[in-house]
């Protein structure tokens, strides 16, 4: 294949910049798709490419701000919204949901949805729209909206715990339903549930799972005092019935065990016995049931649903 010199001094530049390689002139464009139909790049939206090691390191948010960025250039007249915009201020959430490019405009003029763009259309799609992440976005408020209005319960929710956590203003939130056709309903009933508690974004979607399946909402990051040691464990859900139990349950991942940022550098072994003297110390505090969650048990719902079911976690009255 024809070198194109250009081609990788673009690549390299937009690796720099943090985001996909597009270019304006024709010969240089050109080369980037023949590149890419070699297998040599991948084509995340049409018209933008990256090299596969690179883009393969992204996770989702990264990926859509790597996007949002080559196509604010492009047009300059859009605002993202949704997913895009939540990434861009770093809210929490799951990196899997970002399929598309999210942006809102006023009418759809000369622009078209495809598999790869989701178009929010709003009255006012530049109302106090800002910079974040190198990209224009709507308004903290208006992104939490579009995002409770686009995503499922579950999926939306650990982008208003994390807003929650910086500070949230409901009545920005309510503002911002003043000002849009949609029933807001979503909106009231993930307020209701936020929880600045929530220690992170995989949490925060347990949580709307749980919710959502029927059962009671936990209590979120209670300290149980081991009676015998003193040491602290902080627990991530814990629910007290009314016969006394009370029942713990954990979100683990694999990574507790091998990621050395997570394990502190400790041996798998040491990891593992760590946790058995955690389990120990909250039974000696009480504790009846402990019940561990993977991410996929969660993500396929059945599983959660009867492992909480099994230690008898409440139902929501």
């Amino acid at each position: 294949m024809k070198a194109y010199p250009q081609v990788d001094r673009l690549l390299d530049q937009s690796e720099k910049m943090q985001c996909c390689a597009h270019s304006t002139n024709s010969l240089i464009q050109k080369g980037l798709y023949r590149r890419y139909l070699a297998g040599d790049l991948a084509k995340p939206y049409p018209g933008l490419y990256s090299r596969h090691e690179y883009w393969n390191r992204l996770n989702g948010a990264e990926q859509s701000l790597h996007m949002a960025r080559t196509l604010r250039g492009m047009h300059p007249n859009w605002v993202f919204a949704g997913l895009t915009a939540a990434a861009a201020y770093g809210f929490e959430h799951q990196w899997f949901l970002h399929h598309e490019i999210t942006i809102t405009l006023s009418t759809h003029g000369s622009y078209r949805p495809h598999d790869k763009l989701h178009v929010i259309y709003s009255p006012y799609p530049k109302h106090d729209a800002t910079i974040a992440s190198g990209i224009p976005v709507t308004n903290k408020a208006r992104t939490l909206v579009d995002c409770g209005n686009t995503q499922e319960f579950r999926g939306a929710l650990p982008v208003f715990d994390s807003a929650a956590a910086g500070g949230l203003d409901e009545a920005a939130l309510m503002k911002e339903c003043s000002l849009i056709t949609q029933d807001c309903s979503k909106i009231i009933k993930l307020l209701r549930y936020t929880n600045a508690a929530s220690d992170n974004g995989g949490e925060s979607f347990a949580r709307g799972t749980m919710i959502e399946a029927g059962f009671a909402e936990p209590r979120l990051q209670v300290v149980i005092v081991d009676p015998a040691t003193g040491q602290q464990y902080r627990v991530d859900f814990l629910w007290r019935t009314d016969d006394g139990r009370s029942i713990v349950c954990e979100f683990d991942g694999t990574a507790k065990y091998v990621d050395p940022e997570m394990t502190s550098n400790r041996s798998i072994q040491e990891t593992v016995q760590l946790e058995r003297n955690r389990e120990q110390g909250l039974r000696r505090a009480g504790v009846t049931d402990i019940i561990r969650l993977t991410f996929n048990d969660v993500l396929q719902i059945k599983p959660m649903v009867a492992k909480l079911r099994r230690s008898g976690v409440p139902m929501a009255s």
